[in-house]
C-alpha cells in the first residue's frame, strides 16, 4: 500500500473501525478469544470498546453487548494508589504503538460500585499495512493475589518479631561470657566456640532484620523522613565505618565525589543503609589481592547518579536481569560467599525507588561490577 493510502486510512476513523469489525467477525477469532481466562477488550484509537470476550463480561459484570459505543473509562473507572479516579493511560499505545506489560498499580471501579485490583497489559493492533487500528487490553482481577501477599507479609513480620527477641537475648548472653563480666575465666576452646556462636547469631539477626524490612516495604509500612543531604559526606562516614573490614580484604576505598556536589533531599538512615549494602558487597565479592573500590557521582539534568565500582568477581550476564529479585544470588556469589540471604539488593532498590530514584548495574564476570543509583534534586515528595 502506498504512503498516501496509508495516511488516508489513518485519518479515517470509520475505515479503521471497519477493519476492526472485519477481524472480529471471523468466528474462529472470537472462539479463541472467548476461551481465554483473562479479560480481553478491543478498543479503537479513541478508546471506544468494540469487543469484550466472555471473561471480560464476567469480570466487569456486563450484559452481552451492553458496552457497545462505551469508552473503557465508562466501563471501568481506573483508580490510582491514592484512591483518585484517573484516565486510562493508553494514548501512547494508540498513537506511538507502545506496549504496557503487567501493569499492577491500579484498581478499577465498576458501574455497581465494586472495586478490585487489576493487572493489565495493552498492545497496539496493527493491520497488514502497519496501520494502528486500535489496541488489545488484557486484564485480570488480582485482588486475591494481593490479599495473599498481604497475609504472607504479615506472617513474615510476626514471625520475624518473635524470632528477634530470643536472638537478641542469645547475643547478650554470649557478649557477657566473652567479656568475662562475672570473673569466670574461659579457655581458648570455649572462647573460640562462643565467637563462632556470636557470628552465627549475628547472621541470624541480620536475616531477621532483612525479612522485617521486606515485610515493611511490601506492605507500605516504611516511613521515609527526608532531609537535605550531602552524599559525599555520607559516603565518607560509611567508609570510616568499613575501613577495617576493607583492610582485612586488602582493599582501598576511594571517594572521588566532588566537594561541590549538590545536596539531595532524602532519608539519611535509609540511604546510609543502601550505601553500606553496596560497599559491603563490593568488599565481600572482590578477588584476593590488592584492589580499589571507587565511589563517584555525576550530575545530570534533574538527578545525581552515584556509583560504587569494584574489581571483583563480577556477575554472569545471564544473572544481571535477576540480581534485584528477592532471594536471588548468582552461582559465583554463592561459591565466593556461602552466607547471604539474597535480600540486600532487593531492599536497597526498593528504598531508592521510594525516593523517586532508580538503580542499575553493569558487570562483567571476573572483571568487576559497577552499581549505580540516582536521586533527584527536587525530591520533597519522597
Amino acid at each position: 500500500m502506498s504512503t498516501a493510502s496509508k495516511n488516508k486510512k489513518e485519518n479515517n476513523p470509520d475505515a479503521l473501525i471497519s477493519e476492526i469489525d472485519t477481524i472480529l467477525n471471523q468466528t474462529l477469532s472470537k472462539a479463541i478469544l472467548d476461551s481465554i481466562m483473562e479479560g480481553v477488550i478491543i478498543l479503537d484509537k479513541e478508546l471506544d470498546i468494540h469487543y469484550m470476550n466472555n471473561a471480560a463480561e464476567t469480570i466487569t459484570r456486563s450484559i452481552a453487548h451492553s458496552y457497545n459505543d462505551k469508552k473503557i473509562d465508562e466501563l471501568m473507572k481506573l483508580v490510582n494508589q491514592d484512591g483518585d479516579i484517573v484516565s486510562w493511560p493508553l494514548e501512547d499505545v494508540a498513537e506511538q504503538g507502545s506496549t504496557h506489560n503487567q501493569v499492577s498499580d491500579y484498581s478499577v471501579e465498576l458501574h455497581d460500585g465494586k472495586v478490585f485490583s487489576i493487572s493489565y497489559s495493552a498492545a497496539p493492533m496493527h493491520l497488514a499495512d502497519g496501520t494502528i487500528a486500535g489496541m488489545t487490553v488484557i486484564f485480570r482481577d488480582i485482588s486475591q493475589e494481593k490479599e495473599l501477599m498481604r497475609l504472607k507479609s504479615e506472617f513474615v513480620s510476626i514471625v520475624s518479631h518473635q524470632l528477634r527477641t530470643p536472638a537478641s537475648t542469645v547475643k547478650w548472653y554470649i557478649e557477657a561470657l566473652l567479656d568475662n563480666r562475672h570473673g569466670k575465666e574461659l579457655n581458648a576452646w570455649q572462647i573460640s566456640k562462643l565467637q563462632q556462636s556470636y557470628q552465627s547469631n549475628e547472621r541470624m539477626i541480620d536475616l531477621i532484620n532483612d525479612l522485617l524490612n521486606v515485610s515493611r516495604l511490601e506492605s507500605g509500612r516504611i516511613d521515609v523522613h527526608p532531609e537535605e543531604l550531602n552524599l559525599r559526606v555520607l559516603f565518607d562516614e560509611a567508609i570510616k565505618e568499613m575501613v577495617h573490614f576493607a583492610k582485612a580484604h586488602n582493599i582501598e576505598l576511594h571517594n572521588t565525589i566532588s566537594k561541590d556536589i549538590p545536596l539531595v533531599y532524602a532519608d539519611k538512615g535509609k540511604i546510609r543503609e543502601v550505601i553500606i549494602n553496596f560497599l559491603s558487597n563490593a568488599i565481600k565479592y572482590t578477588k584476593s589481592g590488592h584492589h580499589t573500590i571507587t565511589i563517584g557521582a555525576e550530575q545530570n539534568a534533574d538527578a545525581i547518579e552515584y556509583w560504587v565500582k569494584d574489581e571483583g568477581i563480577g556477575i554472569p550476564s545471564k544473572d544481571i536481569a535477576h540480581i534485584f529479585e528477592k532471594f536471588f544470588r548468582s552461582d559465583n556469589a554463592i561459591e565466593s560467599q556461602t552466607e547471604g540471604s539474597g535480600l540486600g539488593l532487593y531492599i536497597a532498590r526498593q528504598i531508592i525507588l521510594l525516593h523517586n530514584g532508580d538503580v542499575r548495574i553493569e558487570s562483567v564476570k571476573d572483571e568487576g561490577t559497577t552499581i549505580y543509583f540516582s536521586l533527584p534534586f527536587n525530591n520533597k515528595k519522597a
